[in-house]
């Protein structure tokens, strides 16, 4: 039979994992972030350390699956699987997702209990270790960072041109540990004051800063404009693919560019795969795509005809090491109807356009989309060249990734393009949470950035990653924005993942002192501390 104590501590993770996941958009009660770890924070308190882990996992999971439950809607709507069955690898996803989430707390309790350290030091900066671990390793998938929650609150996220997203994520885990460390009064009455004190002088700093950036932003003069028009052309998913629809797609993409070419703009901007067919660099095609290479002319003879550049996407025929296949490719068309430069989506979507550790995983996974085989990688950026401005594309899920689109920037990109096409998400917090990814990314880069979604959302994100222009999802039509660019390279555009890397060499100093080194107590401390841990579990059992 459970006992008291572990039904409350397990109530008190779950909780804090689902107010955790309601802080992410679409439910955005970002307030929640900001204090969704300390029922977690008690909980664990007095607890050994491998029940530390088990108990931020939890968290850790109840938040995932709160969060990303839309991955239930693609399985189930496009690959045909059972509703109940496609429950099973959402699920499993939200537990891999945990296993960070508790080796995040795990490390933060650990380095703090055995180096004698306030969770307020160890919590915020092995989080963000974790978090920027998680980008990378083992498939990268940096999907719903903690500092995404404050994507709305722009003098806030301003301090991400030094840190990147992941120093957000930091100061809300700090946030956290003190608020649990002042009102529960935990460590030495000097060490709550000194973190209050931190707390507040950083808080002052952060949103002072934020404050004078965004009025330096709107006072700037810009270094140019473009008037940009996205078209959302609102193709369902299951007829996207479908040959016999093909012809009435592309009508609408004609209609639609033809139409807004009149009211005046300097670039048509369609989205990912937004034009269904094979489109290739140059007019040569086997003889059985003959049907592609008319569409391609017929797209190019649009272009000329409008007398303005269309950027879109289109899947592209190659052979890689012998092998045929595809790449999921942007191009851009100039107004006189010439292909001036495409470029490769380089970060795939893993069980979605290829299978990672395929020689494990290949035998009972198959890809949700379908088409001949994985797709191949790019290997390189492109910039775009447009009326002197430079334009850096961003391929769907490739906006999620910082160090990738920072990149961009730094080689030299004024203005950022994403296309992309969330309609396999229908109406789920997917495309939500997409947007916000991308706002941050146009707060850590300082660049704006052109957003055209085939379903929504679209929109127009400022460099201060404020977003307009945004539409509806599910409705047709096409929005024009002003999209101006102003010469500023930012910290982390320069330096990268500074920050985080620090975080993360430090955890790994922190973890080896505290298995190698760990203070002893003197018996006064150690008796203290005792009676501290035996009240902690007395009021976690009632």
């Amino acid at each position: 039979m459970m006992s008291s104590s572990f039904i409350n501590r397990f109530a008190l993770c779950a909780a804090s994992g689902l107010a955790l996941g309601m802080a992410f958009p679409k439910f955005d009660f970002s307030a929640l972030a900001w204090v969704a770890f300390v029922p977690l924070f008690y909980a664990i308190e007095g607890e050994p350390l491998g029940r530390v882990f088990g108990w931020a996992f939890l968290a850790g999971f109840a938040s995932f699956a709160t969060s990303m439950y839309w991955i239930v809607v693609p399985l189930h709507d496009f690959a045909g699987v059972r509703f109940e069955l496609a429950i099973l690898p959402m699920l499993l996803l939200a537990a891999v997702m945990a296993i960070f989430s508790g080796f995040a707390v795990w490390i933060g309790a650990a380095a703090a209990r055995r180096l004698r350290i306030s969770i307020v030091i160890t919590m915020p900066i092995a989080w963000a270790a974790v978090e920027w671990l998680r980008t990378y390793f083992p498939i990268g998938f940096p999907w719903n960072l903690l500092g995404y929650t404050a994507y709305q609150h722009l003098e806030l996220i301003q301090f991400a041109e030094f840190t990147g997203v992941y120093g957000i994520s930091a100061l809300i885990v700090f946030f956290n540990a003190v608020v649990y460390v002042v009102i529960f009064r935990r460590g030495a009455s000097r060490t709550q004051a000194l973190s209050l004190a931190t707390l507040t002088g950083l808080m002052i700093a952060i949103l002072g800063f934020g404050a004078w950036r965004l009025a330096d932003l709107r006072g700037e003069k810009p270094a140019g404009t473009i008037r940009a028009a996205m078209v959302q052309a609102d193709i369902p998913q299951s007829l996207k693919w479908d040959p016999n629809f093909l012809p009435q797609s592309f009508k609408i993409y004609q209609d639609e560019t033809t139409a807004i070419a009149k009211r005046g703009a300097d670039l048509i901007v369609w989205p990912e795969a937004a034009a269904a067919f094979y489109f290739q660099p140059d007019d040569r095609y086997p003889a059985e795509f003959a049907s592609d290479a008319a569409y391609r002319n017929a797209l190019l003879a649009l272009a000329r005809s409008t007398g303005v550049p269309i950027l879109f996407g289109a899947p592209a025929l190659s052979v890689r090491d012998g092998r045929l296949g595809f790449y999921n490719r942007a191009y851009l068309v100039s107004a006189k109807g010439d292909v001036v430069a495409h470029y490769d989506k380089m970060q795939l979507v893993p069980f979605g356009e290829y299978v990672p550790f395929r020689a494990v995983l290949g035998f009972i996974v198959n890809r949700v989309v379908p088409g001949m085989g994985d797709m191949f990688a790019g290997t390189g950026q492109t910039l775009f060249p447009l009326d002197g401005a430079k334009l850096g594309i961003l391929i769907c899920y490739e906006s999620i990734f910082p160090d990738l689109t920072r990149r961009e920037v730094k080689a030299g990109a004024e203005v950022l393009v994403n296309i992309t096409n969330d309609a396999w998400y229908g109406k789920s917090s997917a495309p939500y949470q997409t947007l916000a990814m991308a706002a941050m990314r146009s707060a850590e880069t300082k660049a704006p950035m052109i957003r055209a979604a085939n379903t929504g959302i679209t929109a127009v994100i400022k460099p201060s990653g404020e977003i307009t222009e945004s539409t509806p999802l599910f409705k047709r039509g096409t929005e024009i924005g002003v999209v101006a660019w102003r010469p500023v390279r930012t910290f982390y555009t320069l330096a990268g993942d500074v920050f985080a890397e620090t975080c993360f060499v430090l955890t790994v100093i922190a973890l080896l002192a505290a298995w190698r080194f760990p203070r002893k107590l003197k018996p006064l401390e150690a008796l203290a501390e005792q009676l501290a841990t035996q009240n902690g579990r007395s009021r976690a059992a009632h």
